[in-house]
């Protein structure tokens, strides 16, 4: 049997727009795949392709199962010359397959222990969707003489990507194809949904484990192999940009994942979303920094507006640090000054606060300079039709080092599951990635500060960032207990300021932006603790 994966990109909801790419991609693939013996093509596609994952909350709204059987059947319509198509529709914790076929819809059951049987011909085991699972269930539903009969072991769930996911996921198929000598096939999507990111990364693995083909990470593509008795021949495709890529694609390291996952998010929620660029504050800061790298890779200079609103506590090398990154990233930066802004906020409020008591360590004018800075970048986007990307990073939301209404505001946090280390790591990457200085060097040795007050450095609040992410780290990734050491050779007092820090703040990630998730454990996702909790 021929088969081809496709590796696409769909949006919730959007029932015949993603069967139209499905058919599109279909009816390309074929058309560029090599001449074959095989009578028919079947394509393949990720678990609920038409519906477009996540789909569950969206059965809600009125019509939502009738709308993706009737785009199904569209879609065999489009395909009715061919190729057969293999897809799965929503109404049920498992996908429910059918195959389309010469215009037609076949629905399509799996058996008991597992066996997904096409009526010309050809079979799948389909042992679920987590391959470290599927080793026992493997054992227990395979049997020699049943595995004989099977072309392929089908996975079509799409896993959210997390660094180094996919090798472990690769890992526990290559067992299992090795264990029962049948090739293994696992299609994905790829794209972004709010925060949730997938990399497609779809493979075709032969009889003993080996990679015969894998699909690029964060685009579209599509792969194929002509399978007969096990033997697995793989066969590149033109990838979305036209050119042919090998057929067995690069995995991505950890800092490259981590930076095109970032890109795939931005690019998706803007597009998705309908909008048309983004607008950024850029400080001068690394946060920041990367933030406008990844949104010009995204969407193109072009799409990117950043604005320096520096003020009467900035330092001069935070302008000209912002102006030089802009430059090199080649896009447009405004100026807007806002110290006259805090005057005219001190004119109204120092008379109304004269009879108040005083308050110690008030944080009222410190305050007021972010929410200055957020309302000026809500006027852009709202002037430009565009969305504004915040710049936390995830240590400051843990410890609630932000504004909110300040540096807060915005539609979506690319760095808000990155700890500010990792910003720096990954920022390098992106230097050496691109092989010049596009963030200038200044930028990564100067000390991190909000520039709140004079002279202010982030220290003065916060532990160092090494001994901070390291205690957060503990706390949040591996779920240490907090009343005891969370991080060995840290200063109790220390520790027991962040976990303190960790607790206050929960309100205020309640109403932060949505981020991108990158680690197992994301605030407002795994983490999302009521704010009026006392569980630390």
């Amino acid at each position: 049997m021929r088969i081809i994966l496709l590796q696409h990109n769909p949006t919730p909801g959007d029932f015949r727009g993603n069967a139209r790419q499905l058919a599109d991609m279909a009816l390309a693939a074929c058309a560029a795949a090599p001449a074959s013996a095989e009578r028919k093509t079947l394509c393949i596609t990720p678990a609920y392709a038409v519906a477009g994952v996540p789909w569950k909350n969206l059965i809600r709204i009125g019509g939502f199962y009738r709308r993706c059987r009737e785009a199904a059947a569209e879609l065999a319509d489009m395909l009715k010359d061919g190729p057969d198509m293999l897809i799965s529709l929503t109404g049920a914790e498992e996908p429910l397959y059918v195959l389309l076929s010469e215009g037609m819809v076949y629905p399509l059951s799996v058996s008991d222990d597992g066996y997904l049987k096409l009526p010309g011909g050809g079979c799948f085991y389909v042992p679920g969707t987590d391959p470290a699972w599927a080793h026992q269930e493997a054992a227990e539903c395979l049997s020699k003489k049943k595995a004989s009969s099977v072309d392929a072991i089908l996975f079509t769930e799409s896993p959210v990507f997390l660094p180094g996911s996919h090798e472990t996921r690769e890992m526990h198929c290559s067992a299992l194809a090795s264990m029962w000598h049948i090739p293994v096939v696992a299609v994905s999507q790829f794209g972004a949904v709010d925060g949730l990111v997938y990399s497609g990364q779809s493979f075709i693995l032969d009889s003993e484990g080996e990679v015969a083909a894998r699909a690029a990470a964060f685009h579209r593509a599509a792969i194929g192999a002509d399978i007969r008795r096990k033997e697995v021949s793989a066969f590149a495709l033109p990838a979305e940009e036209g050119s042919v890529p090998p057929a067995v694609s690069d995995e991505p390291d950890r800092w490259e994942g981590v930076f095109h996952a970032m890109v795939r998010g931005v690019r998706d929620y803007v597009r998705k979303c309908g909008m048309t660029g983004v607008v950024i504050g850029l400080s001068g800061g690394m946060d920041s920094a990367l933030v406008a790298a990844v949104a010009a890779e995204a969407l193109g200079p072009a799409n990117v507006l950043a604005v320096l609103m520096p003020s009467r506590w900035s330092t001069g090398h935070s302008e000209t640090d912002a102006e030089e990154l802009a430059a090199n990233l080649g896009i447009e930066a405004k100026t807007a000054r806002i110290t006259p802004m805090m005057d005219a906020f001190d004119s109204v409020l120092q008379p109304l606060f004269g009879d108040l008591p005083a308050v110690e360590g008030d944080l009222t004018a410190e305050n007021i300079q972010p929410r200055i800075r957020g309302a000026l970048l809500m006027a852009f986007a709202n002037r430009l039709g565009r969305a504004v990307l915040g710049t936390g990073n995830k240590s400051e939301n843990a410890v609630g080092y932000c504004t909110l209404y300040g540096d807060t505001v915005g539609a979506l946090e690319p760095l808000s599951d990155l700890y500010k280390t990792e910003v720096y790591q990954v920022a390098r990457w992106y230097n050496g990635w691109k092989g010049r200085e596009v963030i200038p060097e200044h930028i990564f040795t100067k000390a991190p500060s909000a520039e709140l007050r004079p002279d202010q450095k982030d220290e003065d609040s916060l532990p160092p960032y090494p001994v901070l992410d390291a205690i957060l780290f503990e706390l949040i990734e591996n779920g240490a207990n907090p009343e005891t050491p969370p991080a060995p050779g840290a200063a109790q007092a220390a520790v027991r300021d962040v976990v303190r820090k960790l607790a206050r703040a929960e309100f205020k990630r309640h109403q932060c932006p949505p981020g991108i998730k990158l680690t197992p454990c994301t605030f407002g996702m795994e983490w999302h603790l009521p704010a009026t909790s006392k569980g630390l």
